[in-house]
């Protein structure tokens, strides 16, 4: 099977939107992995391709390296010790655990004794941390779990697994961002954007982790690339990166038309 790009029509910003929300669910690294490994197979070189992503050449042979000699589970961070990819092995003896919702109130019932564990409804993260407490004691399948969370079995695994591996505080709402700019201030924000803009009108990558570097060489700034991504999209900068070099490139024309 051969896939040509070549007449393909790319949006660059839906291609950023879809980025963010597979970001949500499996992490930045997961992601950089499975991108480095499609465009492989699609025919780019490994030094473009690092080019392309924002990573040292030889982290994008090691990454691929990795994938032909373990599969699926190369995509993941291998310092954990179970895949949220790979269905995680069962207990085979039925659930003794029946959750039930009435009114305002969340009901666990364990057994046939009739003892429940009663919690307010609006206790969402109460709820969730104790379902998955439980997923992990093997007293809920991940089925279950999935079910009485509403969420998918591949997130429900990656939380488990997040539970259990970092504390109660991992299956925070990442998603909301920082509410104050504790480490953005005005002097961060100008750097970044002048940072921004000049790899622009060089015509370098301007990928959160490539500004993230960047910005760690030329300034000593610890920022993560999830941050600067945030901050990129509160600014609107992601909304000129087209059209800003067309527009230097228009005034440097009529610059030298009237010279």
């Amino acid at each position: 099977m051969i896939i040509s790009c070549q007449n393909l029509s790319f949006n660059s910003t839906l291609s950023q939107e879809r980025i963010n929300r597979a970001t949500h669910i499996f992490g930045i690294a997961v992601i950089r992995r499975i991108l480095c490994f499609s465009l492989y197979l699609l025919g780019m070189t490994r030094t473009s391709i690092a080019k392309l992503i924002g990573m040292p050449t030889d982290s994008a042979k090691t990454i691929i390296k990795n994938i032909y000699n373990n599969g699926i589970p190369a995509f993941e961070d291998r310092r954990f010790r179970n895949s949220a990819f790979l269905p995680q092995a069962q207990l085979k003896y039925p659930s003794k655990v029946n959750v039930t919702i009435e009114g305002e109130l969340i009901n666990i019932g364990f057994g046939k004794d009739g003892q429940k564990l009663r919690m307010p409804r609006n206790n969402k993260l109460q709820f969730r941390t104790l379902l998955l407490t439980m997923l992990n004691s093997g007293l809920l399948s991940t089925k279950e779990t999935s079910e009485h969370l509403k969420l998918s079995n591949v997130q429900i695994r990656t939380l488990a697994k997040k539970l259990q591996e970092k504390d109660i505080c991992s299956l925070l709402d990442q998603r909301q961002g920082q509410k104050k700019d504790y480490v953005f201030d005005l002097e961060t924000k100008a750097e970044m954007i002048q940072q921004y803009i000049a790899n622009l009108v060089i015509h370098r990558n301007v990928s959160s982790q490539r500004l993230s570097e960047d910005l760690k060489q030329r300034c000593n700034f610890d920022l993560s690339s999830r941050t600067i991504r945030l901050h990129i999209e509160k600014l609107g900068l992601s909304k000129i990166k087209k059209s800003l070099p067309e527009l230097i490139n228009s005034l440097k024309k009529t610059q030298k038309a009237n010279n």
